[in-house]
């Protein structure tokens, strides 16, 4: 099994002999590894690709675009996709601990489940996917029928059964010489995989809140009446077994370790055959953003609402929907109008020539948009804002607001994801002194 690191828009190369790389910023499979990714490189749901073919000095290659999580492919190579949050090589435990923590924060964000089946986009809390599909995976094996074992039974009875233990018997006391020490085997549903299951039923039971999970989970939990719950979850792991006749066991084994461990996705170091987790960076920025926002805002009197999505580009008739992704709120009324853009722009850009670039590596689309969303939200007065994330050349807001309209200015801030309170301490000092400048 081996273990890969790479940030977003890394790049993937092959190689037939085994090598590491420390550079953060591409890595190398071999050719069954590389071809388990090229299917999704060269997929044709470009909405859901989480690699593309690429180049890289001139030899063949896949670039990570901007999803995070951890791919696993059948052969057990897990590549660990990274948030980029800097041009400089970093650390990779720092950046694990960040997504991490965004996604401790974030409880409903488009998720990618990648297997050996096709992508899938799924709209649901995370939480609450994860279990979903530990659920139809267990579905699927009680369907087939969850395997029994012998196990030996060492008793005094009074009856024989099985065979006689001479040595025991002959040390019984005069009194009790009626009663006979046996042993015999019994083929029982509890053996060490099934006492992990019912404890996995058990606890995704008292995590999970969606009625459709609730109610597989209770369905299943018939299936292992028979099974106690594992006492010791270290020693029943120890005696999981990978034999033939328990291949139908082996995709449930990452997945009752994530919960009974409590492990994150990115820790998971089972070879299994390719569960993946994969997160779009846009979103899960977008996410973090606004439910930091809500967490400072909201005792202040302000309401943070996401996905507007009262206004139309064109009023009659009525179309092109426009949905910023979060608004401020006081008393029923639009204070300010925000948008996330998971990209790192540069303060310091110039042009060819060495002239200061006043965009910054801001987009032009983008500039259209917020101009739409400030002239149909805030009625062409007010103020607007572009939230990037913070790194070393992006560490300020741009120092004058673009003018949009005679009331109306667009403040290109940065949202520092180490100390999360920059941001929001900064717009409730604006929105209370309603003084456009940061």
């Amino acid at each position: 099994m081996k273990e890969i690191s790479i940030r977003e828009y890394g790049f993937i190369l092959m190689s037939d002999e085994l090598q590491n790389s420390s550079d953060i910023d591409k890595c190398y499979v071999n050719k069954a590894d590389w071809l388990f990714l090229e299917k999704y490189a060269f997929s044709n749901t470009k909405e859901n690709r989480f690699i593309r073919p690429a180049s890289f000095n001139g030899q063949k290659s896949f670039q990570v675009v901007n999803f995070v999580g951890v791919i696993s492919t059948p052969q057990g190579t897990h590549i660990e996709i990274l948030p980029k949050i800097s041009e400089e090589t970093q650390e990779k435990k720092a950046s694990r601990d960040l997504l991490w923590k965004m996604l401790n924060a974030v409880n409903k964000l488009p998720f990618i489940e990648t297997t050996e089946a096709d992508l899938k986009l799924f709209n649901k809390p995370l939480p609450e996917v994860l279990i979903n599909r530990f659920l139809k995976t267990l579905a699927s094996l009680v369907r087939q029928g969850i395997r029994k074992d012998y196990h030996r039974i060492e008793s005094e009875e009074r009856f024989l059964k099985g065979r006689l233990l001479v040595a025991q018997q002959l040390r019984q006391p005069l009194g009790k010489q009626h009663h006979f020490q046996i042993a015999y085997d019994i083929f029982s549903d509890n053996r060490a995989e099934n006492r992990l299951l019912h404890s996995a039923l058990i606890q995704i039971a008292n995590w999970s809140k969606a009625e459709e999970n609730q109610k597989l989970a209770r369905e299943l939990r018939f299936a292992f009446n028979e099974v106690p719950k594992s006492n010791n979850y270290k020693m029943d792991f120890g005696l999981w077994k990978d034999t033939r006749d328990m291949v139908a066991y082996r995709p449930l084994l990452p997945w009752v370790r994530l919960i009974l461990n409590q492990e994150s996705p990115f820790t998971i170091k089972d070879n299994h055959e390719g569960i993946s987790f994969l997160f779009p960076m846009e979103k899960l920025f977008e996410e973090y953003v606004g439910k930091q926002l809500q967490k400072y805002l909201t005792p202040k009197g302000y309401m943070v609402k996401t996905q507007l999505q009262s206004r139309h580009l064109s009023s009659n008739p009525k179309a092109f929907l426009l949905k910023p992704d979060l608004a401020i709120l006081k008393d029923n009324e639009c204070k300010a109008i925000l948008d996330t853009k998971w990209k790192l722009i540069d303060h310091n850009a110039t042009y060819s020539n060495g002239e200061d670039d006043p965009k910054s590596g801001i987009s032009q689309a983008d500039m259209y948009q917020m101009f739409a969303y400030g002239h149909k939200y805030l009625n062409g007065s007010g103020d607007l804002f572009l939230i990037y994330p913070k790194w070393e050349n992006f560490n300020q807001s741009l120092k004058q607001p673009f003018t949009l309209g005679t009331n109306l200015n667009l403040h290109v801030v940065p949202f520092c994801l180490v100390h999360d309170t920059e941001l929001p301490l900064t717009l409730i000092k604006m929105l209370d002194e309603k003084q456009p400048q940061l």
